[in-house]
């Protein structure tokens, strides 16, 4: 219930939104500029006055003076098929959330993330596969990842 959570590239809030009922403070970042308005939207439908979504890509997002202060304690990634931009890791280095939910449609740029949170000190906790498409070749993964100073 204290923790400030970061969604970025956050849709139109379904994360978001599902983790505000246990958060102090949900921070959405979406390029979209409807799915930012779906969002906002969907946030205040449910009366959730502790989400804020900004509409940026988020990459521009985590070169902003608000990231830099920013100590999330929760980050989500839910980027697109290229995965994050290394201004987003480089962000994530600095910002050093305790967790790291990363969920991924493409299991390359997956795997080239985590190798550079890892380098960054995080270490992976849990992997869960879903199989969203079925009799198809795409896979969805989320990772669990923590700091290892945590």
């Amino acid at each position: 219930g204290g923790e400030t959570v970061v969604d970025a590239y956050c849709g139109t809030g379904t994360i978001a939104l599902t983790l505000a009922a246990d958060a102090r403070q949900v921070i959405g970042i979406e390029s979209e500029r409807q799915a930012v308005e779906d969002a906002r939207a969907n946030a205040a439908d449910n009366s959730l006055a502790n989400v804020d979504i900004a509409q940026a890509r988020v990459e521009d997002w985590c070169r902003s003076e608000e990231a830099r202060e920013l100590r999330p304690h929760v980050v989500v990634l839910d980027p697109p098929r290229r995965g994050c931009a290394p201004a987003v890791l480089e962000w994530l280095a600095a910002c050093r959330a305790g967790r790291v939910i990363y969920v991924s449609c493409d299991p390359a740029t997956l795997a080239r993330d985590l190798k550079v949170l890892e380098a960054a000190g995080y270490c992976i906790q849990s992997v869960q596969p879903l199989d969203m498409f079925p009799q198809t070749g795409h896979v969805e993964c989320v990772v669990l990842m923590s700091r290892l100073d945590e």
